[in-house]
């Protein structure tokens, strides 16, 4: 069973406005969402690679240290699991929106927004992160190589050749 089934959610919050985390930690709780919270980008980096269960993200562009869009590009190139990011800024041209996607984040949101579409973005999130362990769950294992012993001797198959001629 997928882990957000059997416990509450972590979503790691990226956010150095304090009103704006706070507000948003608390819906988070509502939710049914653990918030993680940072007010920087190295902090942001150092609880996702500390806390592999953080497979939702909801970072600011605009973060001290490690920019949002700098820490979706690491998201992207590190090893660990796979975390869902949405991106939270009060960015609003098309082509920052453009630049958020291609640097690394699923989703962009602009602040300030209605309560209910962070909410749906995060259960798009929630399912995505869910179906692909369940798929990885109910995988096939790897089928184990065969070994050298089953592989008939060459002089065998000059034997068949023959026979066959």
């Amino acid at each position: 069973m997928a882990p957000s089934k059997i416990s509450k959610p972590l979503v790691l919050l990226a956010e150095d406005n304090p009103v704006v985390r706070k507000g948003v930690e608390n819906f988070l709780t509502k939710w049914g969402y653990k918030a993680v919270s940072a007010d920087n980008g190295d902090k942001a980096w150092e609880l996702l690679e500390e806390t592999p269960a953080i497979r939702l993200a909801i970072i600011d562009w605009n973060l001290p240290g490690i920019s949002g869009i700098q820490l979706c590009q690491r998201l992207r190139t590190r090893t660990g699991p796979y975390v869902y990011a949405i991106m939270f800024s009060a960015r609003k041209s098309h082509e920052e929106k453009l630049m958020a996607l291609d640097g690394g984040a699923d989703d962009f949101l602009v602040k300030p927004c209605k309560p209910s579409d962070l909410r749906a973005r995060l259960g798009v999130g929630r399912r995505i992160i869910d179906n692909a362990l369940t798929l990885r769950e109910s995988a096939p294992s790897p089928p184990v190589p065969e070994t050298d012993d089953k592989v008939s001797a060459p002089e065998d198959n000059d034997k068949t050749a023959t026979a066959r001629e």
